[in-house]
């Protein structure tokens, strides 16, 4: 199976990093499953490394620029073949995960999208008109981020649905699974 960088961001994590990196404990753990994880970080606060040593992680130290452009400098510096962007407060299914990394790798889709709710493409215009960004996961080939220019590294919050809209707008196969 290839690997897989799970990519974490400090800032937009904040207090609630300790529960993200213990809510991947388990996934790190499956022998069958090849994972890294990489947080990118611009806080320099000190205990992230206390408490990333732990975890295995390893933490790529980034500027204070907005979120797209921290994502895009760890993903210069991890090996992964495919880039997880995980949703903030949501568990990784375990199964889910490992579906998503066969598919990457035998090339039958581009990236696989879980969402938190099945919505129509009316509702998710709706929810660009009003600026919401949608709670969803993404498991994207890295040939296919980099084919695109990775995440557009002028936006923050709008980062990764950004990232979603231009992987549709260029034809990735994409397939979309409601948790």
């Amino acid at each position: 199976m290839i690997v897989c960088s799970i990519l974490l961001d400090a800032r937009s994590a904040g207090a609630g990093l300790p529960r993200r990196l213990a809510a991947l404990r388990p996934l790190r753990q499956r022998r069958d499953l090849r994972l890294e994880v990489v947080l990118a970080d611009d806080t320099e606060d000190p205990r992230l490394l206390r408490l990333t040593s732990g975890h295995d992680v390893r933490i790529v130290t980034t500027e204070g620029t907005p979120l797209g452009d921290r994502l895009n400098t760890a993903v210069a510096h991890c090996q992964g073949q495919a880039l997880l962007f995980p949703a903030r407060g949501r568990a990784i299914p375990a199964g889910w995960l490992a579906k998503a990394l066969e598919d990457i790798d035998k090339h039958s889709r581009d990236a696989v999208v879980l969402t938190t709710t099945s919505t129509s493409r009316l509702v998710q215009l709706w929810q660009r008109l009003r600026h919401r960004t949608p709670a969803d996961t993404l498991c994207v080939s890295r040939a296919w981020f980099e084919r695109i220019g990775g995440c557009d590294p002028a936006l923050d919050a709008e980062a990764l649905p950004d990232l979603i809209e231009r992987l549709r707008a260029c034809q990735a196969r994409i397939s979309a699974v409601v948790a």
